[in-house]
C-alpha cells in the first residue's frame, strides 16, 4: 500500500496531496463539516483548518457558515474541485491498469472478487463492535 501512495504522489502531487484528495472524494458526497473532516482523518481540529483553508484559496471548496450556529462550517466541493478530483481519480485509475495488466485476467478476477469483499466487510462495523467487545470479555475472565 505504501509503494502505490508513493506512486499515486508521484503522479498527481501537483495537482492535491493525499489527504487532499481524501477530502475531495469525501465531499464528493456531499457537504460536511470541519469536526467530521478531522473525526474521518484522524487529525486535530486545527489541522483540518488549515487543510480546509489551503483548498479554498485553491477554489477546490466552498465554506459556509451557518446561520443557527456560526462556529459550524460547511464544506461543499466546487465545480473546480470536482475537474481536479476527476483528472487525479482518472490519473490513480490508468496508473493501477499499467499496474493490473501485467496479472493474468483470471487473477485480476480473483482480486476484484476479494477487494470487493473486503470492502464489503468494512461497511459492516458490527463486526468489530463484536471483536471489541469479545476481546474486552477475554481480558476479564
Amino acid at each position: 500500500m505504501y509503494r502505490v501512495r508513493v506512486l499515486h504522489s508521484k503522479y498527481t502531487a501537483e495537482e492535491v496531496t493525499d489527504t487532499q484528495f481524501v477530502v475531495l472524494r469525501a465531499l464528493k458526497k456531499g457537504p460536511c463539516n470541519t469536526s467530521f473532516l478531522a473525526h474521518m482523518l484522524g487529525v486535530t481540529l486545527s489541522a483540518v483548518t488549515a487543510l480546509v483553508n489551503r483548498l479554498y484559496k485553491a477554489g477546490l471548496v466552498n465554506r459556509e457558515r451557518q446561520e443557527k450556529d456560526r462556529r459550524q462550517v460547511w464544506i461543499s466541493i466546487t465545480a473546480k474541485g470536482l475537474e481536479v478530483l476527476k483528472d487525479v481519480e482518472d490519473r490513480r485509475n490508468l496508473l493501477l491498469a499499467v499496474y493490473l495488466s501485467h496479472i493474468p485476467e483470471s487473477k485480476r478476477q480473483q482480486l476484484l472478487s476479494l477487494l470487493q469483499e473486503t470492502l464489503d466487510l468494512f461497511e459492516r462495523e458490527e463486526i468489530l463492535m463484536g471483536d471489541v467487545l469479545d476481546n474486552k470479555d477475554d481480558h476479564h475472565s
